[in-house]
């Protein structure tokens, strides 16, 4: 019974974790306000 709780929350945690670093890297590439997105373009002359 008490096994089955600690593999579900350490299940929890880590899948916590992973939102948490994931949130926290895409702050860091976010595009400043007023700046508009441009398309990646292959053929720059």
């Amino acid at each position: 019974m008490w096994q089955a709780i600690g593999v579900t929350f350490i299940c929890f945690a880590i899948i916590f974790s992973g939102i948490w670093a994931l949130k926290r890297s895409a702050n860091k590439f976010k595009i400043p306000k007023g700046v508009k997105p441009q398309p990646y373009q292959d053929n720059e002359d």
